[in-house]
């Protein structure tokens, strides 16, 4: 029973989980929808403050047009949701069952006469598999149903912005100790150590691999450490990340090995210099592309355009890894016409990702109204280690 557990210590106000719970439940009446199936674990955080590393295995939450949401996962997870006020009834899967099958039998239980069930398609934790499932179960009377709580995450409120200061602070702790680790014959997995540990002491919760990368692998996106050893000369990347809350803040800086060449010094500035553009163009009413613009037109006027294959930002907030981003559903990009607000968050990565090196100096930032509060407070540079 719930009562025999000890409640869940939530991130958030119990009323901002029943306004969250009437937004859906409002898009559902709108829309004469019998029930909505939400796969992904931002989304029942964000309903529900439900976290748990069980996501990588089946779990659905359940909305109706009236009552509390109801959860459908694994038994393991039973004692985390009986003990979240949130969530109103928790239906066990043994890890001998179909975890489809089970959810079948729940909505069919619920909804004896039918009606129009609307499932979170877009979320990767439903599979194509699991889709045709219930579409035969249900004869196809199925809807896809997405974009609610993502327009709902966009602005963020004073207290998840404070969640995200702080998110911000115990990523530059991070940054730092990565930084003040980095020395000729050391690893790149000593300064992942350094920079998890860092984090982690300034408070961050798990968080999606941070990037931690050195010499010529540094040009290959999405790559990170690997055991390699540190030499004079290197080219050091480093992308911390932390969250509180799983409201999350990013930065990246570089460091040279020794002393930076000229060129080290001129693709350095040129990303530097783009962020602070983008920084600069950020406030409420202007667009997406507008703001892209700003900080691609310096890398462009480099000519290293071909250099920049990255969106200039995307949003930030919550994340489970391995996701820390909202840019699935808001981004600064190329020609796009959304308009910025205060409350909106992003992470900015200017980047040049070339044969030899990557050159990327980032900062997590939050729309104000009067323009752009950073996240992040590290200096904006590039760090020459041992000189």
């Amino acid at each position: 029973m719930a009562e025999d557990y000890a409640r869940m210590q939530l991130a958030f106000p119990r009323s901002m989980y029943v306004s969250n719970l009437e937004i859906v439940q409002s898009d559902l009446r709108e829309k004469g929808l019998a029930a909505v199936a939400i796969f992904d674990p931002e989304s029942i955080y964000w309903l529900t403050g439900y976290r748990s590393i069980g996501y990588f295995t089946f779990q659905c939450v359940i909305v109706m047009p009236q009552g509390g949401p109801i959860m459908v996962s694994r038994q393991v997870n039973h004692a985390i949701a009986e003990a979240n006020d949130n969530i109103a009834r928790f239906i066990s899967i043994a890890d001998t069952a179909d975890a489809v099958e089970i959810l079948s039998g729940v909505l069919h239980d619920l909804l004896p006469e039918g009606g129009l069930i609307g499932l979170e398609t877009h979320s990767t934790y439903l599979s194509v598999a699991n889709y045709k499932i219930l579409e035969r179960a249900f004869n196809g009377n199925l809807a896809d149903w997405g974009g609610v709580i993502e327009a709902a995450r966009i602005i963020k409120s004073p207290q998840q912005l404070d969640y995200m200061r702080l998110a911000a602070k115990a990523a530059v702790a991070g940054l730092d100790a990565a930084v003040k680790a980095v020395a000729p014959g050391c690893t790149e997995n000593d300064l992942a150590a350094a920079m998890l540990h860092g984090a982690t002491k300034a408070g961050s919760e798990y968080t999606r691999v941070p990037l931690v990368v050195t010499g010529k692998a540094t040009g290959v996106c999405f790559t990170t450490w690997e055991r390699r050893e540190v030499k004079r000369g290197d080219v050091v990347f480093l992308e911390a990340a932390a969250n509180i809350n799983r409201y999350h803040a990013m930065i990246a800086r570089n460091c040279i090995v020794g002393r930076a060449t000229a060129e080290h010094k001129r693709l350095a500035s040129i990303v530097i210099e783009a962020l602070n553009r983008g920084i600069e163009a950020i406030r409420p009413g202007t667009t997406s592309g507008e703001v892209d613009a700003a900080c691609r037109l310096v890398i462009d006027k480099a000519g290293l355009g071909r250099y920049f294959d990255h969106r200039t930002a995307y949003a930030i907030g919550i994340g489970f890894p391995p996701n820390w981003a909202e840019g699935r559903f808001l981004a600064l990009k190329p020609d796009d016409p959304t308009v910025l607000e205060a409350g909106m968050t992003f992470h900015l990565v200017p980047s040049l990702f070339m044969p030899d090196y990557c050159f990327m100096s980032s900062e997590s930032v939050a729309v104000t109204e009067n323009g752009c509060e950073v996240l992040t407070s590290y200096p904006r540079e590039l760090v020459e280690i041992d000189v």
